[in-house]
């Protein structure tokens, strides 16, 4: 069974993250399929809607740190330009609008692909956490760029140092996601939006993403070449080392500061 899963019908493509026993956290190899399951809806002029979505109870719970090999500083910033980078920019650039379709928790990079969407519908069951910290990283993937748009740098280091989940009725009342929905009735909610906005006119609709992404400095691009900077040299860290340690045998982690 394919870890994702690109599925058509009428105008409007749903792209899943399918690995539900790891609550679809994200390896290396799933970075790449999703990068290549979002250029193939961004370059089908049938396609005129976009659903990112997951199965099971979660829609990302982040990187799968199971599946990642030690890197030096070069290696790892190649790897986050290659895969995490690659894939964010993918979907932040489609020129198609795209609707995130999540329950459950939506970590990491997860919150990162949620927030790179044109729209958010959440079930009342989501949970959202900027986690990296709690791995002993700075976020990346884009996070910081869209969280302080989106929320206001002030309440973005607040998710951001304390790395605290939040319901989806406070991420509402952020305007992280667009709705509230019950459980049962999210994939409905996000069929009906995704079909409303096929019938809009697509290549108007390209063009007013591209203004709101214009109207924002410095441009996603810049931001992510000051990621692929920093977090490997953070990488080469003992707290780094802690904190994947600690995720791996269940435990909290102690930092050093170094």
């Amino acid at each position: 069974m394919a870890e994702i899963e690109y599925e058509q019908q009428g105008g409007i493509a749903r792209i899943v993250l399918n690995r539900p026993e790891r609550k679809n956290a994200l390896a290396n190899d799933m970075r790449q399929q999703l990068t290549e399951a979002f250029r193939q809806a961004d370059e089908d002029d049938a396609v005129r809607a976009v659903i990112l979505t997951g199965t099971g109870d979660s829609f990302c719970t982040g990187a799968d740190a199971g599946r990642m090999t030690a890197l030096d500083v070069k290696g790892s910033r190649n790897r986050l330009q290659r895969n995490a980078h690659t894939l964010i920019k993918t979907l932040y650039n489609i020129e198609k609008p795209v609707i995130a379709s999540v329950r459950g928790n939506t970590l990491g990079i997860g919150l990162s692909m949620m927030l790179a969407c044109d729209l958010a519908i959440a079930s009342q069951t989501a949970r959202f956490s900027c986690i990296f910290m709690r791995r002993g990283l700075a976020p990346d993937s884009g996070a910081v760029f869209f969280l302080s748009r989106l929320i206001g740098q002030a309440r973005a280091r607040e998710l951001v140092y304390s790395t605290r989940f939040i319901d989806a009725q406070e991420a509402a009342a952020m305007d992280l996601v667009t709705k509230v929905v019950p459980d049962a009735e999210l994939e409905q909610a996000t069929l009906a939006l995704a079909e409303n906005l096929a019938t809009q006119p697509t290549y108007a609709l390209a063009m007013a993403k591209k203004m709101f992404q214009f109207s924002l400095a410095p441009t996603l691009e810049h931001f992510l070449e000051y990621e692929a900077l920093m977090q490997p040299q953070i990488h080469q860290t003992q707290d780094y080392r802690e904190g994947i340690a600690a995720f791996k045998e269940k435990r909290d982690a102690k930092f050093v500061g170094r």
